[in-house]
């Protein structure tokens, strides 16, 4: 189509960085000899085995907690029902190390609950293991799926739910045989999110002592100064990755949906005085554990040393807002370009494809593909470019959300319209600007806040591509964790939750008005 011919060359340095990109890494990963010899197999199989029990064990549990809650909200009525809907959504704003330093020190022997309960001869278990750490982190990513199933569940769920109660089942058979058999794709959809979320976390598993893949590729670049030896263990990761991208595939190519959209309305199921309270409850209970706790923990660490409003803090919350912002804005713009790319130009649809399928691979794998890339083909660090390094990386991961978010609005568009404005002598930009905008302009802003809040929240790809001198929210926190200074991070975390909660509410306005 001659309107979307120009987007194809706005788009090209984007898919041309990328691509270079992409081969460099694996040829540097895969084919280069390592300088230091320390990857043994015994260090390679206890990394393997770290990150594939921490991320399944996370995923199963964030299933568990999510897929309930996502039906009870969606199906039934009871008191805090409209509340809950988007309240159980906003664990969402802390990221998982955050969760961790949080826990560590309440749970840690000399802190004030572990105090109290000894006196009760009660002792607290210790959540630095696997199964500590999983159940941590799936506090942080649950709302990955639960936000995914909330908004399936409304829009086709309704239709089944109701087909099913026709046909004589009760409401749990019709959630048992029917509901749940088709939300198959969404929760493996969902639950490979939560992988990719857990493998790609850095401060979290060092402050629960788990050696996974970030682990050891921080370890060696920082602390063997192995540079080819962190590219290979990123080269390993990328290809654990690809291994779950391909399940998730295989496991949704195998699904049908069962039924189409819906814009009935549908009234809820409504639960008995005892059925209601009790729902109530668990909601309850839950966003205490997930939100309450953790926020009220971070309130009182930051006024215990009276340090929220240092000056140290308004220059960490300056750097961290102007990262998200230019990451943000960078990112919509070539997305904005590939969508319209993607659509006009049939013959790289495939390319198109995978240089927007960065949120699949971990922070740390682009991160110290750029770092080893760039000092062997230029002999110079990417980080003496200031920040163009961690935006171009932040930019090539979180593309994914903002390329998908807009593609799926321009699906919207009716051929015979697009075909109608292709005969006028309309120009390119003019053309955008009166026809397809108005169809992007939604989705363009939820992909602006999804972006930011995942990138002033991105941690190992922060630490490894800062320049010299320049700290965010997120870095400043795992200065503060790795010397286990829990009080002294609390700080700098209320400030990056405050500002991730602005966004995650507006999604979720997004959400329900869409």
């Amino acid at each position: 189509m001659q309107n979307l011919k120009i987007w194809k060359y706005i788009s090209m340095p984007w898919m041309a960085a990328s691509l270079i990109f992409f081969v460099s890494f694996f040829y540097l990963s895969f084919f280069k000899g390592l300088d230091i010899e320390y990857i043994t197999n015994d260090y390679l199989i206890g990394l393997i085995k770290n990150t594939l029990i921490l991320s399944f064990m996370t995923a199963i549990i964030a299933a568990l907690v999510a897929v309930p809650l996502a039906m009870l909200i969606t199906f039934y009525q009871f008191p805090g029902n409209k509340f809950f809907s988007w309240g159980l959504s906003l664990s969402i704003a802390f990221p998982a190390y955050v969760y961790a330093f949080i826990y560590v020190g309440i749970f840690e022997y000399a802190s004030p609950v572990a105090t109290f309960l000894r006196e009760l001869n009660i002792s607290l278990p210790s959540i630095k293991n696997l199964l500590g750490a999983s159940i941590i982190m799936s506090m942080a990513l649950f709302p990955y799926i639960y936000l995914l199933l909330k908004v399936q569940l409304s829009s086709v769920g309704i239709n089944l739910f109701k087909a099913s109660k026709t046909l004589g089942k009760n409401n749990i058979e019709s959630i048992l045989k029917v509901i749940i058999p088709s939300l198959w794709p969404v929760i493996i959809g969902g639950m490979s999110l939560v992988i990719f979320e857990t493998v790609a976390d850095f401060g979290g598993v060092s402050t629960l002592r788990i050696d996974t893949f970030t682990v050891g590729i921080y370890n060696a670049w920082f602390g063997y100064q192995s540079y080819f030896s962190a590219a290979r263990l990123a080269g390993y990761l990328f290809v654990f990755v690809f291994i779950i991208i391909l399940i998730g595939k295989y496991f949704n190519n195998n699904q049908t949906n069962l039924a189409s959209k819906t814009s009935e309305t549908f009234e809820k199921i409504y639960l008995g005085s005892y059925r209601g309270y009790l729902a109530s409850f668990v909601c309850g209970f839950i966003f205490f554990v997930v939100f309450l706790i953790p926020l009220i923990q971070l309130i009182v660490w930051s006024f215990t040393k009276n340090s929220l409003f240092k000056i140290e803090n308004i220059y960490l919350f300056i750097n961290s807002l102007s990262l998200g912002v230019v990451a943000a804005l960078i990112t919509v713009f070539f997305a904005v370009a590939l969508s319209l790319t993607y659509r006009g130009s049939k013959n790289i649809r495939n390319i198109i494809s995978i240089i927007t399928s960065g949120y699949a691979i971990p922070g740390s794998v682009i991160s110290a593909g750029l770092l080893v890339s760039f000092g062997y083909f230029f002999n110079i660090s990417i980080t003496t470019y200031g920040i163009f390094g961690l935006v171009f990386c932040l930019s090539l991961r979180f593309m994914t959300p903002a390329f998908n978010y807009l593609s799926a609005s321009l699906s919207n568009i009716q051929n015979s319209s697009e075909k109608a404005l292709s005969t006028m002598t309309t120009r390119p930009f003019k053309a955008f600007k009166i026809f397809y905008f108005p169809h992007m302009k939604s989705a363009a802003f939820l992909g602006f806040m999804i972006v930011f809040i995942e990138s002033i929240k991105e941690q190992p790809a922060t630490l490894l591509l800062r320049p010299v001198g320049f700290d965010t929210l997120s870095t400043k926190i795992y200065n503060f964790t790795s010397e286990g200074q829990w009080i002294m991070a609390a700080s700098p975390s209320l400030i990056l939750i405050f500002m991730s909660l602005f966004f995650v509410y507006m999604i979720n306005r997004n959400i329900d008005k869409n």
